[in-house]
């Protein structure tokens, strides 16, 4: 039904997260993220609120094992639920209930845990999780600049999706995806402020899709911090009363 990453890159304090499946709108049913604690999906027969209960939970302290442990007080059918949650120090939580269609499963990793219920098969997930951890930053490797990690990091993601993708993917095939990705936050807003947003909610090759709008979303990150740098550069006297939005 659905295949999901959330992961960190603690370096460049960013959070994000990726999914896909055969489901309409999977983006919009499954991944949540607040940039202040962490990041959750709620997937299978999806529960969406249970997403803002975890988050409040791990806002509240708690672990993301200890938030996932809770689907059951909080959730009339939790035998139906899979559920993740990761939060701003790298640990993880999974939890799946009894009543979700096989093949599901979970992997987790350093900084990293990926969900997925009705796959085709373990070798989704095994998929996933050895891309993103060979794709790892080498220690010691020089820190970026914070538009290009950002970038780094969301391609990092959708490779694994990809990666996920073509071991198998959803056991019923291919409809819909989303990335999320934030610099991690101190003070919590409503909704959160995301340095990517996307999804493709309808489309026979999702992942692709959403690759090509990711590097729209990369431009335009770009070309923001060249025209900041523009500004920045300019004599005062030349910007006084003057100003512009672009939407």
């Amino acid at each position: 039904m659905t295949f999901t990453l959330l992961a960190r890159d603690r370096t460049a304090g960013l959070l994000g997260a990726v999914t896909a499946s055969r489901s309409l709108a999977v983006g919009n049913a499954v991944l949540a993220i607040d940039p202040t604690v962490g990041v959750v999906a709620s997937q299978a027969w999806t529960n969406r609120a249970l997403r803002g209960r975890m988050l409040d939970a791990l806002a509240a302290g708690e672990s993301p094992d200890a938030v996932v442990g809770r689907i059951a007080e909080w959730d009339q059918a939790p035998e139906f639920r899979q559920t993740a949650a990761l939060d701003l120090s790298g640990r993880t939580g999974a939890w799946v209930g009894d009543l979700t269609t096989p093949w599901t499963g979970q992997r987790h990793g350093a900084g990293y845990v990926t969900v997925g219920n009705l796959l085709t098969g373990p070798e989704v997930l095994d998929a996933i999780a050895d891309s993103f951890e060979r794709s790892s930053p080498e220690p010691g490797s020089p820190e970026l600049e914070q538009t290009t990690a950002i970038a780094v990091f969301a391609r990092r993601l959708l490779v694994a999706l990809h990666a996920g993708q073509s071991a198998g993917g959803d056991a019923r095939g291919r409809q819909s995806a989303a990335i999320l990705v934030a610099t991690t936050q101190e003070r919590r807003i409503h909704p959160p402020e995301l340095a990517v947003d996307l999804r493709v909610d309808d489309h026979t090759h999702p992942v692709d899709e959403l690759d090509r709008l990711l590097e729209l979303r990369i431009q335009d990150l770009h070309e923001a911090l060249v025209s900041s740098s523009s500004v920045d550069a300019e004599p005062e006297s030349s910007r006084r009363g003057e100003s512009s939005t672009q939407a």
